[in-house]
């Protein structure tokens, strides 16, 4: 069985270049104004599904396990919005008021991508011999290229967490309060990054998703260890997050991204119709809300 390091060591190679991706338009603004003449480094780990930085010696962190675990769940959010957009605008049988895509999301094994991404967040562990590994380069317009743009997506925003720290300069010994206060400064310069010159149209659809994608792996990862004293609680973070979306009532990211929500994190509770994307988000929201409840 291949290990985390031998299948996600070529995406490695290619995480630096995620967050100019997401924001092109912003990659000269990261290049001087953040970057700057210092140099910088993206560093490989083979500790537990894991992100860090470490802002005095100006170095990220990515650990094998957590490429890993991201990329499962990035093949989960791709195949959930692709067979529950499909199946929302297909006909309907007389009397039908709700999908179903829980035998189709069987078919595609992924309840297994997402129990291996949970599994890594307590330790690496070799990639299951049972499912199909990730492909480095597959063509853009298969569902393979399709999951890895997800991917790069989504780590673009952890990614840009972990470089609000550096260029912050964040510390750790410090009370514990001030320690959840720059992480609530790092989420919301990514969420920033990301979304503030993207206009309003299918580009802030898809970036809306990617920052949906990376807060469910966040969500995916509490649920395994915990909520950490130095790091608000995931739905905080959503929370936050959710109000610099500004997404209109018809919005397919949002559409989507309720879709993915909902078939990870509440995949049982069955949910009512909606008459717009928003309030299906909104209602999914709301349940995350009650499934992960904060004092």
């Amino acid at each position: 069985m291949p290990t985390t390091k031998q299948l996600f060591d070529p995406f490695f190679r290619y995480a630096a270049r995620a967050p100019v991706h997401i924001a092109p338009e912003r990659g000269r603004e990261l290049a001087e104004e953040v970057f700057g003449a210092e140099k910088w480094a993206l560093l490989p780990s083979e500790s537990e599904a894991n992100f860090y930085a470490i802002p005095q010696d100006k170095a990220i962190y990515l650990s094998y396990a957590g490429l890993a675990s991201l990329w499962c769940v990035a093949h989960a959010a791709f195949h959930i919005a692709d067979i529950a957009s499909r199946d929302q605008r297909a006909a309907k049988q007389p009397g039908q008021t709700e999908i179903d895509i829980g035998a189709k999301l069987a078919a595609r094994r992924i309840s297994d991508y997402l129990a291996y991404a949970t599994v890594l967040f307590r330790a690496d562990r070799d990639w299951p011999i049972e499912l199909p590994p990730p492909e480095i380069n597959p063509s853009f317009d298969t569902a393979g290229g399709r999951v890895n743009n997800v991917f790069f997506g989504a780590l673009s925003w952890i990614l840009l967490h972990e470089i609000a720290h550096v260029h912050h300069g964040d510390q750790k010994l410090i009370p514990v309060h001030l320690l959840v206060r720059q992480e609530y400064r790092a989420d919301d310069f990514a969420t920033r990054w990301i979304l503030d010159e993207a206009g309003n149209g299918l580009h802030r659809e898809f970036r809306v998703l990617m920052v949906v994608a990376a807060l469910t792996w966040l969500f995916l990862q509490e649920k395994v260890v915990g909520i950490g004293s130095d790091h608000p609680a995931a739905i905080l973070r959503f929370r936050e997050a959710a109000t610099l979306f500004q997404m209109g009532d018809r919005s397919v990211g949002l559409e989507n991204a309720g879709y993915i929500l909902k078939a990870v994190l509440d995949p049982t509770t069955p949910a009512p119709q909606f008459d717009t994307p928003k309030q299906l988000f909104e209602w999914v929201s709301r349940r995350l809300e009650a499934l992960f409840p904060v004092s």
